[in-house]
């Protein structure tokens, strides 16, 4: 049972990041879990909780690769890792191993309490990651790292709608060089 609900969360995350919360059914996550509707309630209370477990999970395996590179390389090297992995066509062409918040951030903002809640709790540890890693006083680094992420999702999410593959290498490059400015500033 616990390898069953945890192959149900390991599907759901991904389509979650393909298909945003709305264009996920409950229907398909079973169907692409294998399982049948009535034995979803054997695992998830509703589809809610499932979302949030499942937003969980995303955020927990990022940060943790995250934290794992500021503790082997530094927290200015880690961030500098994580800003070069997240700005690649690779994560914009791959949605359903990336970065939640371009995948579905915007029907985050719609939710109401758990998945809420997670998704924000997610966002906080990534800020307080990225906030390590920078070089201008600790002051001003709590508005750097919110400056910092918005460009990350913004221009993954902006390369992502776009249909010319030259326009999104230019929107990735352009972050790339914004995002290492940030991230050497010292004021």
């Amino acid at each position: 049972m616990a390898q069953r609900h945890d192959e149900i969360i390991s599907e759901t995350s991904k389509m979650l990041r393909q298909r945003g919360i709305v264009g996920t059914s409950l229907a398909d996550l079973m169907a692409a879990a294998g399982l049948t509707h009535g034995g979803f309630y054997k695992h998830f209370d509703s589809k809610d909780a499932l979302v949030a477990e499942a937003t969980e999970r995303i955020f927990a395996e990022i940060n943790t690769r995250f934290e794992e590179r500021v503790q082997s390389q530094g927290a200015r090297a880690g961030l500098k890792a994580y800003v070069t992995e997240y700005l690649t066509l690779a994560h914009v062409k791959k949605p359903e191993l990336g970065c939640p918040i371009p995948s579905f951030g915007p029907d985050i903002s719609r939710e109401q309490g758990a998945v809420r809640g997670v998704f924000t709790g997610g966002v906080k540890t990534t800020l307080s990651l990225i906030m390590e890693g920078l070089l201008c006083p600790p002051a001003d680094r709590r508005e750097k790292a919110v400056e910092l992420m918005s460009l990350l999702s913004g221009a993954v999410s902006m390369a992502r709608a776009t249909d010319d593959e030259k326009l999104s290498s230019e929107i990735i490059a352009s972050a790339r060089k914004r995002a290492s400015q940030i991230i050497e500033a010292r004021r």
